[in-house]
């Protein structure tokens, strides 16, 4: 099996860069949060604006992790050729193309793009695009679309970028000649330790926005009001709902924490078990959406006593 990098690109170490960024602003609001947040967790500022720098740093350390993924793809992206079928490898992961599933080899493409796709070119160009004359392309290349290999097969198209493309068309068209030994399903092969079909469940997707959404939004507007409520609170803990005790206004936080940890609790199991039984993995995390909207209510319950 013969191998070829992509051809280098300065995108590569900007998806670096910009990781590196977002890292250094995350850490900065982190330990701005830190030094606001000292003694005793009754007398913490807590408030919107408060809110908003916690929500900002996750949403960087996000975007860190996201970038650092892509620059690893880019640096560990290669192409392979034999009897069979070319190949497309990072980290773990592998698109598979038959030989035999190959129509055509042109040069370049054009596209429709939005600010998807150009996110998506962050590091290298990957994602998919449609054609202007409606065919998907696959891309996996560190070239614009223009400048890049479009191999068609089928329905579809894989944009690549080899080095020395004009030998990589060489042996390409050589092996297409010799024909197949084997026949293999065209398709993308995701590294085991990204769980993709857990992640590509379009249920498992709605209910997980839908409670981290609820979860944040339940944080966010007991942060907006918090300045607002009086030092104590009434804490309704017996089964009759009776007012148990007065509590610092910080316990109602203990409600969107609690439903926080269960719900990743649930995420953790479900990644398990979704090989096994993709019920059950839907089913805790439908339990978890469940847990957001009980600890809501709840939350409403003792802020309205």
């Amino acid at each position: 099996m013969q191998r070829w990098p992509p051809i280098p690109s300065s995108r590569v170490w900007i998806s670096l860069a910009l990781a590196v960024l977002s890292l250094i602003g995350a850490g900065w609001l982190i330990v701005r949060l830190a030094t606001r947040l000292t003694g005793s967790p009754e007398q913490w500022p807590i408030d919107g604006l408060l809110f908003g720098e916690a929500m900002l740093a996750l949403g960087l350390i996000i975007l860190a992790v996201v970038l650092l993924y892509r620059f690893g793809a880019a640096l560990t992206l290669r192409y392979s050729l034999d009897r069979n079928g070319l190949y497309v490898s990072w980290i773990g992961s592998r698109a598979i193309i038959p030989l035999n599933m190959i129509d055509r080899i042109e040069q370049g493409a054009l596209a429709i793009g939005d600010w998807r796709t150009a996110f998506a070119s962050i590091g290298y160009y990957h994602g998919r695009v449609k054609a202007l004359d409606g065919t998907v392309i696959h891309r996996f290349t560190t070239r614009p679309l223009a400048e890049a290999l479009v191999i068609y097969a089928g329905q579809e198209a894989y944009a690549i970028s080899p080095v020395d493309q004009e030998t990589f068309v060489q042996e390409l068209e050589q092996r297409r000649r010799l024909g197949a030994i084997q026949t293999l399903a065209p398709g993308v092969q995701v590294a085991r330790f990204l769980v993709y079909d857990f992640w590509a469940d379009p249920v498992i997707r709605q209910i997980l926005l839908s409670t981290f959404v609820l979860n944040l939004l339940l944080f966010g507007v007991l942060a907006f009001i918090y300045p607002t409520l009086p030092a104590q609170i009434e804490w309704r803990g017996d089964q009759i709902g009776a007012a148990a005790e007065l509590v610092p206004r910080v316990r109602i936080f203990f409600l969107p924490v609690a439903a926080l940890i269960i719900a990743l609790l649930n995420l953790a199991g479900g990644l398990i078990v979704y090989r096994r039984s993709p019920l059950a993995a839907r089913l805790w995390q439908g339990f978890s959406l469940g847990v957001q909207i009980f600890f809501a209510i709840a939350a409403a319950a003792v802020l309205g006593s």
